[in-house]
């Protein structure tokens, strides 16, 4: 995303700054999150830009590009419009932790409050990335046509983890 977006040399002072060796990223692998918060605490800093929204431009990013070209296929199959989408968010991430070392994925669940209203619950083992979630939202959105809005979120105690909750409205059909 740093280096579509802002250019190779950003890209490299990201790593610079984050400390993150270039060659350690493999492709089919989940990784410690303190890379991640390096890489995320870097960028902000390169890039002057807040980390809660350079993960989410990263969220934004992710869909559009790494999910519509890598898994456009498994995209398609996962849902025909957003709250569909939403709603089989667990069954793909069911289909991919074979794939992927070490992948524990987050739980969605979605509660419809009207006929554009909904509440999206969002758990995970790990925390700080509800940003990210925000640009995955934003994402798809943006490739279901949704018209989508956070109306409101909150986070729920969690433990160790993130249980965050967003009232979603979509435009109406």
């Amino acid at each position: 995303m740093i280096t579509t977006r802002f250019g190779e040399d950003q890209w490299q002072k990201v790593l610079a700054e984050s400390g993150v060796p270039e060659d350690s990223f493999l492709t089919m692998r989940s990784y410690d999150d303190a890379v991640t918060y390096s890489l995320a605490g870097a960028a902000s800093t390169v890039l002057n830009t807040p980390v809660d929204k350079c993960l989410e431009l990263f969220g934004e990013f992710w869909i559009e590009e790494t999910a519509g070209k890598n898994y456009s296929m498994l995209m398609d199959a996962t849902g025909q419009n957003i709250v569909e989408f939403l709603e089989n968010l667990n069954v793909l991430h069911d289909r991919i932790t074979s794939t992927f070392l070490d992948y524990k994925p987050p739980s969605f669940r979605i509660e419809t409050l009207g006929e554009t209203t909904f509440k999206l619950h969002y758990e995970s083992n790990r925390k700080y990335l509800t940003p990210f979630v925000v640009g995955l939202l934003s994402g798809l959105s943006r490739r279901f046509n949704a018209g989508l809005t956070i109306e409101s979120q909150h986070d729920e105690p969690a433990g160790d983890g993130t249980h965050t909750i967003f009232t979603l409205e979509t435009a109406p059909k």
